[in-house]
């Protein structure tokens, strides 16, 4: 039972992960965080940065479309974070079902906090919160909610995951 569990979070929990990752990047695609010169070194790849990976690692891209770089060390970095997150929602929702208050939206919330006023900060890889502009906080908030949400939706749209609230 306990296997058949954790199977199934780390599938549903991967597809979570990614389908709200993209749905992540799409919020972030019309809502903006950051200002441009913010955003040349984007969070994760200032994180990796700080642990060390050099800069022509955590910049590099690779071209679509002949004339789009894609810079997919930041999307490992994005994805990754997104898939890992998912199968913990999906893990514990099996055993403690508030985790999906809020439809997900209060994991999202509990995540942005948890990242972009503790963690990140205390890293210095981001200002503190009251040091960045409201719109970036605006939009990460908002942005998490939607992304916790996505992952719950996943979840219970796939019924081996566990996660039937």
């Amino acid at each position: 039972m306990l296997s058949n569990i954790i199977i199934n979070s780390l599938w549903v929990g991967f597809v979570a992960g990614m389908v709200s990752g993209m749905v992540k990047i799409g919020w972030e695609a019309i809502f903006p965080p950051r200002n441009q010169a913010r955003n040349a070194t984007n969070p994760p790849q200032k994180l990796l940065e700080q642990l060390g990976v050099p800069s022509q690692v955590t910049h590099a891209t690779v071209r679509i479309a002949d004339d789009q770089d894609v810079p997919y060390v930041s999307l490992l970095m994005h994805f990754g974070f997104s898939i890992v997150f998912s199968i913990l929602f999906v893990l514990v929702a099996n055993f403690y079902a508030p985790i999906t208050y809020g439809q997900g939206t209060v994991f999202g919330i509990v995540i942005w906090i948890a990242f972009h006023w503790v963690i990140l900060p205390l890293c210095k890889t981001i200002p503190a919160a009251w040091k960045q502009p409201w719109y970036e906080n605006l939009s990460e908030f908002l942005g998490h909610m939607v992304w916790g949400w996505v992952i719950y939706i996943v979840a219970i749209g796939l019924p081996v995951s566990g996660v039937y609230f």
